[in-house]
């Protein structure tokens, strides 16, 4: 019997994903384990493997379409069976009729004036064209927008008239009839429906019209939509009579460039909500302090001589730092709930880990309690399987407290949002050689600053203080990070 394969929930905060990359095709023979698809999510892109064995009947899902999870994506059986017998699957998004729109409320006739008044006057030309021309538009807008082409061809309808109209009879007031499948197509490919012929009813722009505007190519689409909705360009008198600023010195006008719209990952559409929920919700406090790297730096660079190879980053020393000082100040190593404050018991630093779709916080788990040497393995390991994409979902949850460092980019001190889950964030900056006064001399110094980022419902500023007093006291005595 067919059995229908269906979108699983590859992290908990998962709801929807895209599938990437098929692994297989129609016919092919699939076991149990067998990685099927790659599937994006929320977190990272991850290799789905198979729960079912089976021949591959249907692919359902296509590449690069969000869907739900436990929506199907394919279907595996018997050679011969009838895959649609196994549940239909669900259908696209553009196969979804719209619903349409409320036709307008029909205006009551104005109730006929005295035949005495002499002064009531017979309607001018102009007059009867503009209500002719509102009629047309009305009885446009009414069309239910079904998505469904051929049957908007076929739509009967009232012929609109030369006036007021662009080609074909497409009414050129308000907004330009189209249907839904046609106005996503036309986003998609930075079109301009005014600049699309409609073949519809009344000069309506179908999905057709868009498809073949796309398959001719820029050079073939009319200049007016290559140069974007900014319209034509305006001669160099026009630009510096009405805007003198959008000229340059030799009075040329300065090329106006179409806006792009970048389709949201699956990362990116949680990084947005995440992050949005954070600044709404938690009352951020930050504060600064610098911290003297002499000491450390130094102890990195005798580190990294060790006859095992094992090499240290100052980023290693910065979060074996940071998860020591967590075990005096466990009230930073908590989250906030209705119910109370938890004080987590274990230790599991999130590292932030930068990809070209956002941003991933993979922990480095009991990290109070490694060393130095264990650290720097477990960040090395966990940044290249995380561009990799290679990470398995329980390595991207469980972090009870982050460091973020942007040092190497440059940048001096910033702050950070606090994760949804934790209390705080320790945001990194870079180590930079400064002039420090140290007993009435100017001394040269290696100096980092770190913000710690926290949620001001779980800990307060004089808590926040004690913790960074304990960080900076352990990496300007780095010593002791190597016991």
């Amino acid at each position: 019997m067919a059995t229908v394969v269906t979108l699983p929930r590859l992290s908990d905060t998962m709801e929807e994903g895209v599938i990437a990359k098929w692994r297989i095709k129609v016919g092919d023979k699939v076991k149990r384990g067998q990685v099927i698809a790659d599937i994006e999510t929320d977190k990272a892109t991850m290799e789905f493997e198979s729960f079912d064995a089976g021949t591959v009947l249907k692919l359902v899902a296509p590449e690069g379409e969000a869907l739900a999870v436990g929506a199907p994506i394919a279907v595996f059986g018997q050679p011969g069976e009838n895959p649609d017998a196994a549940g239909a699957p669900a259908p696209k998004a553009e196969d979804k009729p719209a619903k349409a729109e409320p036709e307008p409320a029909k205006a009551e006739p104005a109730p006929a004036k005295a035949a005495s008044k002499p002064e009531a006057k017979p309607a001018q030309p102009e007059a009867k064209a503009e209500a002719l021309a509102a009629q047309t538009a009305a009885a446009t807008s009414a069309v239910p927008d079904d998505g469904d082409d051929d049957d908007e061809d076929k739509e009967p309808g009232p012929k609109a008239t030369s006036q007021g109209t662009g080609p074909q009879g497409q009414v050129d007031r308000g907004r330009i009839p189209a249907s839904p499948v046609a106005r996503r197509l036309a986003r998609e490919h930075d079109l301009e429906l005014g600049q699309i012929q409609g073949s519809g009813p009344r000069g309506r722009v179908v999905k057709a019209d868009v498809e073949q505007a796309i398959a001719k190519g820029p050079q073939a689409r009319p200049a007016a939509a290559q140069a974007g909705a900014a319209g034509p360009v305006p001669t160099a008198s026009q630009a510096a009579g009405t805007h003198a600023a959008d000229v340059d010195e030799h009075g040329r006008p300065y090329i106006s460039r179409p806006d792009r719209t970048v389709k949201l990952s699956q990362m990116r559409k949680t990084i947005a909500k995440r992050m949005g929920q954070a600044k709404r919700e938690i009352p951020h406090i930050y504060l600064t302090m610098p911290i003297v790297m002499d000491k450390a730096v130094a102890l990195r660079a005798e580190f990294n001589l060790s006859v095992d190879g094992t090499k240290a980053s100052l980023n290693d020393l910065v979060i074996l730092a940071a998860a020591r000082a967590l075990r005096k100040h466990p009230r930073v190593n908590a989250y906030y709930t209705d119910n109370g404050i938890v004080e987590r018991g274990d230790v599991h630093v999130g590292v932030a880990v930068a990809l070209d779709d956002g941003l991933i916080v993979p922990p480095v788990r009991f990290a109070d309690q490694k060393t130095l040497k264990q650290v720097s393995i477990d960040v090395r390991d966990l940044g290249t399987r995380a561009k990799e994409k290679t990470l398995r979902p329980e390595e991207l949850t469980g972090s009870t407290f982050t460091v973020s460092n942007l040092g190497m980019f440059g940048i001096e001190e910033f702050c950070a949002i606090v994760n949804p889950g934790e209390a705080a964030i320790l945001a990194v900056g870079a180590v930079q050689d400064e002039a420090v006064v140290e007993d009435g001399q100017l001394v040269a110094r290696k100096r980092m600053r770190v913000t710690l980022c926290s949620d001001h419902r779980v800990f307060d500023g004089a808590e926040s203080a004690k913790y960074l007093q304990t960080l900076r006291k352990l990496l300007e005595s780095p010593l002791s990070l190597l016991t």
